[in-house]
Order: structure tokens, then C-alpha cells, then sequence
């Protein structure tokens, strides 16, 4: 009667140990920087322009205001340390490019008080929107299946994503995307 329990539990212990082991797996791969996809068919922006969020001050903010530019929309939160750490250079570029060719928007996925606490002490030159799981969950439509963050889509003046990118982005690889972006609208 001993044998049957001691097999019952052994097994009991194995699922609980492989179910353990995906979760592991899952969580390491959530965190895996991912690498940057150009898209080979081009998508429409269409899901992302027809959003409208609040900014800082509750104004509600229509993406569809800056069609016509170079869009760079980059997910973010508060509590996200490659979110944060990324800011400074996304800054940075933005003050490199005319914001009437190039505009940078940051979609903050938390709550309006922690991200303005943030912005209290690192401001922004770019707009910074509040953002929801549910915007969040629309970029699963671009690649972005975990729905992780720091997010970043670059867009063309067409509206053809030109860049997604999964994890924090380096500046060559912005630089190189804007430029691609910028090459793509004389075409």
C-alpha cells in the first residue's frame, strides 16, 4: 500500500517540478532582450493611430495628430529600469531631429501619479500619454506577444513600421531605423 503513495506523490512532485520549470523558462524569455525586426511585409499603423490618450494634464491626445512624421512610440512604466535607463538617449535623439519630421511619444504603462513622479525629476521633451494593459495589449498586433515593456515602434510617414523592438534600444539602432524611416518617405 506504501508503493502506490510513494509513486503518487513522486509524481505529484515531477509535475509540480516541470510546471515550476516552464514558469522559469517563460519569465527568462519575458526578460530576454529581444532582437529588433524590421518587418518584411509592411503594417499599417492604422490600430495605433486610431488611439487617443490622455497626457500629463488629462488632455485627451489623438496619435492620429502626428501622422505625416517619423513617429517613434516608445512603452514605458516608472518601475521598468531599462524603460528608464533607455529615456535620456530617446531625449536625447529627439532634440536631434526637428519634431515637425520626427516626433518621439512615450506611452507610460502605470499609473498617472507614478509617472508623473518620474517625469517631476527626469523631464521629457517629447509628449508622454498614459497608457493601459489594454493599449499595451495592442501591440501584440506588432510582434510584441509578451507584452513586454520597454516597447518601441518606429514608423515612416506612410504609416509602414520601419523597426520594433522588444527590450531597451540602443542609439546606432534608433539612428539607423530614423534614418530608414527618413529614406523611406522620398521613395
Amino acid at each position: 500500500m506504501k508503493s502506490p503513495l510513494i509513486k503518487l506523490i513522486a509524481l505529484i512532485a515531477l509535475a509540480f517540478a516541470i510546471w515550476e520549470g516552464i514558469a522559469v523558462y517563460r519569465s527568462l524569455n519575458y526578460w530576454k532582450p529581444a532582437e529588433s525586426q524590421t518587418s518584411t511585409p509592411r503594417t499599417a499603423l492604422s490600430p495605433i493611430l486610431e488611439l487617443s490618450l490622455q497626457d500629463m494634464e488629462q488632455h485627451l491626445q489623438p496619435l492620429r495628430q502626428w501622422q505625416g512624421r517619423v513617429l517613434v512610440i516608445n512603452f514605458w512604466a516608472a518601475w521598468c529600469e531599462p524603460c528608464k535607463d533607455e529615456m535620456p538617449m530617446l531625449k536625447q535623439m529627439q532634440t536631434t531631429w526637428p519634431p515637425d519630421q520626427v516626433r518621439f511619444v512615450g506611452i507610460g504603462i502605470d499609473d498617472r501619479q507614478a509617472l508623473q513622479a518620474y517625469l517631476k525629476q527626469q523631464p521629457m521633451n517629447y509628449p508622454m500619454l498614459v497608457g493601459t494593459q489594454d493599449t499595451l495589449g495592442l501591440t501584440e498586433l506588432y510582434g510584441n506577444v509578451q507584452k513586454g515593456i520597454p516597447f518601441t515602434l518606429i514608423f515612416d510617414r506612410s504609416g509602414h513600421i520601419v523597426l520594433k523592438k522588444l527590450g531597451r534600444i540602443r542609439e546606432p539602432e534608433l539612428h539607423n531605423a530614423i534614418l530608414t524611416a527618413t529614406h523611406a518617405q522620398q521613395s
